[in-house]
């Protein structure tokens, strides 16, 4: 007896190293015994039924991934739109931010008294709402943004990523770099007293932003009367229709239609007045308007095509677990697995993983903004102002291409020849440049070319012209990719020119065939 008990258990362990998965070829010796195995029918049976419950739950994941499942209906449900603060130093850009994200839930209390603190001690009570989106020492304490402050929240139908852009002139590369990643601008205006006049007066940065953001693509503009709370103010009605009246004329003139792109509001960014809830009728009689948030949601969406050639610039890139770069989807999607370029090296890479802020996702399609892990190629060999880009439809890169520039305001009233140098801002590139050859002259009203052969223009000129750069860069053509081919150049901290890239003119194109 004692030597067929160790001959059944032998079986039965023998069965179980094997990982029998079927209980009807199990069940028949395990009937047989008698009840002094019942321990052992029980453990065969539980090892017989265990793994095709696995089997079930792995062909589950493999038919609906719940995950992914999540994630794709994560991305469609709510509309994603980047949102640049800009204006004149001072303005209270930072710390409207700030009162977005504590409003909207992205700050707890405990934090906003640990910046008031901090505030109260550099002896700058009125700025611990700026520390939200001022997060290094520098910023915090002269008070003035350097980078571009990047944050998120969300409203009930849509998220939004905030891009805090700095206000001082000396920073305008770094603004630059914010406005060509938005959708949507919101330019703030401080109604204080004499602040106003000094941000839209010749040299603010006011006048300024705002034909940058127009030439790099943000069509829509929220313009945020801040400060409205201040003595110098409190409120009146008079203030604000004076700076609309001042402002609705530099917007024209800036290309922005103003009836069906632009919108005023009043609020104060300090207390958090007509940002999440609209204002009370006790402390502004006049508004009957949307506060901020309303008129966030109420912007039409712009057009992308998540089904076109992919086009991601980059603007930064580390390591973590890997290269990874950042940057904001213009046009197509991008999944894990994906096989794409590094352009203009054109290195193949691989997409190991996605993140849209701080979620890992399956894919992401145009307008987000995204960290990419990526395997075969290292951070030190990427750049910014390089483009990932579809492995069928690569950008192209060149070292010249033709353009249509218009001369906004030349130093010293000088005049724009061949041999021209400047710096050229175009998507996430900031690359010397030279003007090699003057082609025509526009006429601007009918865009239509005046003069041919000139040999230079002043300012107020729209002229079509070749440029070379040192260095390879990506750029499409305006007509294909308005975000990839739209460009500004500056020379010694001020902007003398925007314009776009064109296809080589029709007496150019004969030139090179014949």
């Amino acid at each position: 007896m004692d030597i067929e008990e160790e001959i059944r258990s032998l079986q039965l362990d023998s069965a179980e190293d094997n990982g029998v998965v079927n209980p009807d070829a199990a069940q028949p010796e395990v009937e047989n015994s008698n009840k002094m195995e019942e321990d052992s029918k029980e453990e065969v049976h539980a090892h017989s039924v265990k793994p095709e419950v696995v089997e079930q739950k792995g062909k589950e994941k493999i038919n609906v991934d719940p995950e992914e499942e999540h994630d794709e209906m994560e991305l469609d449900k709510k509309r994603h739109l980047n949102v640049v603060f800009i204006g004149h130093v001072d303005a209270g850009k930072s710390t409207t931010g700030g009162q977005i994200l504590f409003l909207s839930g992205q700050v707890d209390d405990r934090t906003i008294q640990k910046y008031e603190k901090e505030a109260k001690e550099k002896s700058r009570e009125s700025w611990y709402m700026a520390y939200i989106m001022d997060t290094n020492e520098e910023e915090r304490v002269k008070g003035k943004t350097v980078e571009v402050g990047r944050a998120h929240f969300e409203t009930e139908s849509s998220r939004f990523t905030i891009l805090d852009a700095p206000g001082h002139k000396s920073y305008v590369p770094n603004m630059i770099s914010g406005a060509s990643q938005a959708d949507v601008g919101v330019l703030v205006i401080s109604a204080r007293k004499g602040e106003f006049e000094t941000g839209y007066e010749r040299g603010g940065q006011t006048r300024e932003h705002v034909q940058l953001a127009k030439t790099l693509g943000v069509s829509k503009l929220l313009v945020v009367v801040n400060k409205m709370d201040d003595p110098t103010v409190n409120w009146a009605k008079e203030r604000y229709d004076e700076i609309g009246s001042k402002m609705v004329p530099f917007l024209k003139t800036s290309g922005y239609n103003v009836k069906k792109d632009v919108q005023f509001l009043p609020i104060s960014g300090l207390v958090g007045t007509n940002i999440k809830n609209r204002v009370d009728k006790t402390v502004c009689s006049w508004w009957d308007g949307p506060c901020l948030f309303e008129a966030l949601d109420a912007i039409e969406i712009p057009l992308r095509d998540p089904k076109g050639p992919f086009r991601m610039p980059i603007i930064d890139k580390f390591k973590d677990m890997g290269t990874v770069v950042m940057g904001k989807v213009e046009s197509g999607s991008v999944r894990e697995g994906d096989s794409l370029f590094v352009m203009p090296n054109k290195v193949p890479v691989k997409v190991v993983a996605i993140f849209i802020d701080e979620d890992r996702v399956k894919r992401a399609g145009p307008g987000e903004n995204l960290r990419v892990r990526l395997s075969g190629i290292e951070e030190e060999d990427i750049l910014s102002g390089f483009v990932l880009a579809s492995v069928a439809n690569p950008i192209p890169a060149v070292t010249d291409f033709f353009a249509q520039l218009q001369i906004l305001e030349l130093l010293d009233n000088a005049i724009l020849t061949a041999g021209y140098k400047a710096v050229l801002h175009i998507h996430s590139i900031v690359e010397e440049c030279e003007i090699i050859e003057l082609i025509s002259q526009m006429d601007p009203k009918t865009k239509k070319p005046m003069k041919k052969h000139i040999r230079f223009v002043k300012n107020g000129a729209v002229v079509v012209c070749k440029i070379q750069v040192n260095n390879l860069i990506c750029v499409e053509k305006f007509s294909d990719f308005p975000q990839l081919g739209r460009f500004t150049l500056r020379t010694e901290g001020k902007t003398i020119a925007v314009g776009k890239v064109i296809d080589p003119p029709s007496t150019y194109s004969r030139k090179l065939s014949s």
